[in-house]
């Protein structure tokens, strides 16, 4: 798998509010489907295994099982935003059975691919949303630990990854703070 540049990760942001403001241009199914990866930082294979008992509406938390080298993990994230859950209310009044999504990882993909396409204008990978949700949680907080424990890693090996993505902040930071020398002179 090749690395992620930072050209490759959408803005939070930017998709955060294409999402919402193009809510009624998309089908719910797609639309839930990237919401899920974009508010929990999910991966791809766990937000298909999702199911509807790992959705708490009533407080706002989800579920995300995770399996890696035949080990299972479960994670609680906190999702303290209303557009996700009226997506997931309507997509659950739809009456699907078990599991919100009924595809395959092929077609999670295609549909990450369709969606962003249509409202960033490029075509964006899952794994990509999921870099751009622990970059925004990254940049606001610089909390190392809460990003590690959101996104389920064992350790601080991947996350210090995320932490290049804020090296801009860290060179707009400076930029201001010598700046001000700049202006001691006069």
């Amino acid at each position: 798998m090749r690395k992620l540049r930072l050209e490759d990760v959408p803005d939070y942001g930017e998709l955060v509010s294409a999402l919402i403001k193009n809510r009624s241009k998309i089908k719910l199914k797609d639309l839930a489907f990237v919401s899920f990866l974009t508010f929990t930082g999910a991966r791809i294979g766990e937000a298909l295994n999702l199911t509807w008992n790992d959705l708490d509406f009533k407080n706002r938390t989800v579920i995300i099982k995770q399996e890696k080298k035949r080990e299972s993990f479960v994670r609680k994230i906190p999702v303290p935003n209303d557009f996700f859950w009226d997506v997931f209310r309507k997509l659950k009044e739809k009456k699907l059975g078990n599991k919100p999504f009924s595809f395959t990882e092929r077609n999670g993909r295609y549909i990450v691919y369709k969606v962003t396409k249509k409202l960033l204008k490029k075509r964006y990978r899952p794994h990509a949303i999921r870099h751009a949700y622990a970059t925004f949680i990254m940049k606001k907080t610089k909390d190392l630990e809460m990003v590690r424990r959101l996104l389920g890693h064992k350790d601080y090996t991947v996350i210090r990854e995320y932490m290049n993505y804020t090296q801009e902040d860290l060179e707009d930071e400076l930029r201001g703070i010598f700046s001000e020398l700049e202006n001691w002179n006069e």
